[in-house]
């Protein structure tokens, strides 16, 4: 058994205790969730850290005990889900493409205490039989999106598909239903965007040498009395950027609560990702997805249409 002390110190403030262990200890994010519901975190003189409590946030000055099995698989206790929130459209020995419903999580993070798409998925290819699973995100979309997205399974095929990305040569489109009338039958949104560190949200900018280059293209495909339906090409692929773009034009996206406002009528952003084409990483042969509109998106328009006010 290995015993370990970790301080915090004024730079962890803030840090839930899953991160903490995963950068002062080394531990996967999967294996802090689980030493802790083990009951192998506690603090100093004190009881454990009850189970689930992955994200409570560190405090300076505070001291905690590790007890640590090397040669245990530490795993998180198993939560009662409704659903697996996705479903498999393609599976071959290099990649993996999914369909994601809404409210799940692309890949972990410490932010919250939910498992994630990549976890799941990982837990089904065991179930499986599946020896040695392996998942490497290629890209990621929202918690609150919906659709396609892309996994290698080898580090090779890894690389490969994100030189894709990196030479713009996967295709991606979105469905997004945005506030009011977009004036334009189509148009492209040019900027630099950055992070805020404190609010995690994003925004452009035009300070010389600050951001990343973000482009969206878009054409409208409906309107209604209220809102806009656009289908959303990503030359770029940056963090909330369909999002960012449209609420600086002043046509949030329906529903988004962090750039816009909530909506009665759907409780997300209303935003899919509707089709993906790349060529395969082995052969190099095309592939081409589409996923229909989920049902909440449906449901969306079919209200807008008939109750516009």
């Amino acid at each position: 058994m290995k015993r370990l002390t970790l301080d915090a110190g004024d730079a962890d403030v803030g840090k839930t205790l899953q991160a903490l262990l995963h950068e002062r200890v080394g531990l996967s994010h999967s294996r802090a969730r689980g030493l802790i519901d083990a009951g192998g975190v506690r603090l100093a003189g004190g009881h454990p850290v009850p189970a689930g409590e992955y994200a409570r946030r560190v405090a300076a000055g505070e001291r905690f005990e590790i007890q640590l099995d090397p040669q245990r698989r530490y795993q998180p206790k198993p939560k009662e889900r409704p659903g697996r929130g996705y479903r498999v459209v393609h599976r071959d020995d290099d990649l993996l493409v999914v369909d994601k419903g809404p409210e799940v999580l692309s890949v972990p993070t410490p932010l919250r205490d939910e498992d994630s798409l990549v976890e799941r998925i990982l837990e089904s290819e065991r179930a499986r039989g599946v020896r040695g699973a392996a998942l490497f995100p290629v890209h990621r979309l929202d918690r609150d999106t919906s659709g396609l997205l892309l996994f290698a399974r080898t580090h090779r095929a890894h690389q490969e598909l994100k030189a894709l990305f990196v030479d713009r040569t996967i295709e991606r489109r979105y469905v997004a239903v945005v506030e009011g009338r977009v004036a334009e039958e189509q148009g492209r949104f040019e900027s630099r965007v950055v992070e805020d560190p404190k609010s995690l949200k994003v925004k452009s900018t035009t300070r010389p040498g600050e951001g990343r280059e973000a482009i969206t293209e878009f054409r409208v495909t409906e309107r209604l009395p209220r809102a806009t339906v656009v289908t959303v090409r990503l030359v770029t692929g940056r963090k909330n950027q369909i999002r960012v773009h449209f609420a600086e034009a002043r046509h949030p996206l329906v529903g988004d609560r962090r750039y816009g406002r909530p909506s009665p009528q759907i409780g997300r952003a209303a935003l899919h990702a509707a089709s993906l084409a790349f060529r395969h990483p082995a052969d190099g042969r095309k592939m081409t997805f589409t996923s229909p509109l989920p049902a909440d998106m449906r449901g969306l328009l079919r209200r807008l249409r008939s109750h516009p006010a």
